[in-house]
């Protein structure tokens, strides 16, 4: 019996660590994304993204922070005449936002599986949020094109 629970300690701290990594590297893309946005459509700081790693503040703070991303985005694809149709995945941020709240359900004895339900979709939409977030990250590296000034390629700049 010692054993057994030794080793399903053993595999939540595994579990634990990988979740920890897999999240720096989400807010990194996060933090990349904004970094690319023009201050001038900046509606949060990149390194503002950092702050979800606060306990029971980012459950509040995702609200705030995931519409202002979408905003910011769309606003930097404007300014550099690329797509901006959709909604630059604010839907899937205030659901994901929404969805994180009822993970306190988990802990309400007859709603826990409610709570189950609602870690099990939070968790889907984080990953196709993830995924969206990084397409929009590499469109605006790749655009070569900040904020209406084309960039050239040409390494013969001064010739």
């Amino acid at each position: 019996m010692r054993d057994e629970l030794f080793a399903a300690g053993i595999i939540a701290v595994i579990f634990a660590i990988g979740a920890i990594i897999a999240y720096v590297f989400y807010l990194l893309t996060l933090q990349r994304l904004m970094e690319l946005v023009s201050p001038k459509n900046r509606l949060v700081p990149p390194s503002n993204v950092w702050l979800m790693f606060i306990p029971f503040f980012n459950l509040v703070y995702a609200f705030v922070l995931y519409p202002k991303i979408s905003d910011s985005v769309m606003e930097e694809f404007a300014d550099r005449k690329l797509d901006t149709s959709g909604d630059f995945a604010r839907n899937l941020g205030i659901a994901m936002a929404l969805l994180g709240l009822g993970y306190l359900f988990r802990f309400l004895g007859p709603l826990a599986l409610l709570g189950s339900l609602a870690s099990l979709a939070n968790l889907i939409i984080w990953i196709i949020f993830w995924v969206k977030m990084n397409q929009y990250k590499e469109q605006l590296k790749n655009s070569g094109n900040f904020a209406g000034i084309s960039i050239s390629n040409n390494p013969d700049l001064l010739d």
